[in-house]
């Protein structure tokens, strides 16, 4: 199962309002804790993502979108920029690399009903986690959502991880014993020969996606690869947004 850029971009647009903000500082606690659960539990850091996206109200028409992206051409020197136009979605798109991390920063117009519709996207992505890359996380967050959004956004949070040598039992047991960790409650899980994920609930985080039978706010993926001696794990919050 892949989760894509593009279906993630489709998802936060329409889902505007449908699940509760984070706190300031909550992107960073969110993920500092995914990440030190997956270590303390013997996983390897593989890569991270942050996601954030905000209404763009200030933009009504075609002249307000191209003056903000000369706006952010400007802001960001360092980022490389390009222009997509097609029926129904124009779109700007700024890439910077850094040494281990990545930015990308995107003004999407949508026409729904026949009225367009705007949205900032921010996406930071890492390697690999140390100390050295939750400090320089929270700096990015911070910089970014003051020069790019109007309110206090709200985040997802993912991480992608591996446990090397074959775990004991069966996926969908570790999977519940990881998300004890979280002291998230399971709402509903998928689960096959090698692969199972699991929706569930925590009252340590904010942000709240709504379901049919109850709130969910994390998901969690194990996936056997190889012969089974290795096992990849991901989650997210409130949804799982890294391909797996």
């Amino acid at each position: 199962m892949k989760k894509t850029w593009m279906a993630m971009l489709i998802f936060l647009i329409f889902t505007t309002g449908h699940f509760s903000k984070a706190q300031e500082t909550e992107p960073i606690k969110e993920i500092k804790t995914i990440a030190s659960v997956l270590q303390q539990n013997g996983a390897s850091i593989n890569d991270w993502t942050i996601y954030t996206r905000e209404y763009a109200q200030t933009i009504e028409n075609h002249s307000d979108f191209v003056k903000k992206v000369d706006e952010w051409k400007r802001t960001f020197p360092m980022f490389q920029w390009t222009m997509e136009t097609d029926r129904h979605v124009q779109r700007a798109t700024g890439s910077y690399v850094h040494s281990s991390m990545q930015e990308k920063i995107q003004l999407v117009t949508t026409v729904a009903n026949e009225k367009p519709q705007t949205y900032i996207l921010y996406e930071l992505k890492g390697f690999g986690w140390s100390e050295t890359v939750q400090k320089n996380i929270g700096q990015i967050i911070s910089q970014r959502s003051s020069q790019l959004l109007m309110k206090q956004p709200a985040f997802f949070s993912c991480v992608k991880g591996e446990f090397n040598g074959k775990m004991k039992g069966v996926l969908l047991k570790q999977a519940y014993h990881l998300l004890h960790a979280f002291h998230a409650a399971p709402i509903e899980a998928l689960t096959e020969d090698a692969f199972v994920s699991v929706s569930a609930y925590t009252r340590q985080w904010e942000n709240v996606l709504p379901t049919n039978t109850h709130p969910m706010n994390i998901q969690l993926a194990l996936r056997k690869t190889g012969l089974g001696d290795q096992t990849t794990v991901v989650v997210g919050t409130p949804i799982i947004t890294i391909e797996y």
